[in-house]
């Protein structure tokens, strides 16, 4: 098991540090992507860089990981996006997030690109949407209400990632709090 973020030293939207810590990795069967990164303000003031941050943790960083896993898996694996409900259409949006939107909205999106591509691969991918996680990151989002365990979606997540759940593949699980 390889995990990558910036607090094991491997940024996850930089290509070259992600198809080095793949390198390491052999029998790769389970890619869980859960990266995202919130700078909640007006979208009149976000910055270039801020929208671009924020895309390359919840967007890029799937799409490099995912290729590298979809080199090394073989024929069969699991692919689990972690989403949100902020890129699920039609559900309830918050102002100052606009970018956090656009980069799970498309994460949804490539979870469907990549569960047909996958497919003659044997390589299911599906994701989870969850509301509200009670972590850091919802206190910067500053929304309120009733929050999910982080243990209740890792249960989803591990159910998604095993073989209980074949032949689901393209599926987006929407987890309301």
């Amino acid at each position: 098991m390889v995990g990558l973020s910036r607090s094991t030293g491997v940024d996850a939207a930089d290509e070259d540090q992600v198809v080095a810590a793949f390198a390491r990795v052999q029998g790769l069967v389970v890619l869980v992507n859960n990266a995202a990164h919130l700078v909640k303000k007006p979208f009149a003031e976000v910055t270039a860089e801020e929208w671009d941050a924020q895309l390359a943790s919840g967007l890029r960083a799937a799409f490099l990981c995912s290729r590298e896993a979809f080199r090394r898996m073989g024929r069969g694996g699991s692919i689990v996006n972690v989403s949100s409900l902020s890129g699920v259409a039609g559900a309830e949006k918050f102002p100052g997030m606009a970018a956090y939107v656009a980069a799970k909205s498309g994460l949804a999106g490539l979870t469907e690109a990549l569960a047909v591509e996958g497919r003659p691969l044997g390589i299911r991918v599906n994701a989870v949407s969850p509301g509200a996680i009670d972590t850091p990151m919802l206190k910067i989002s500053g929304v309120s209400g009733r929050a999910l365990e982080p243990a209740a979606v890792a249960r989803i997540i591990g159910w998604l990632a095993s073989p209980e759940s074949e032949p689901l593949t393209g599926a987006n699980l929407r987890i309301d709090p």
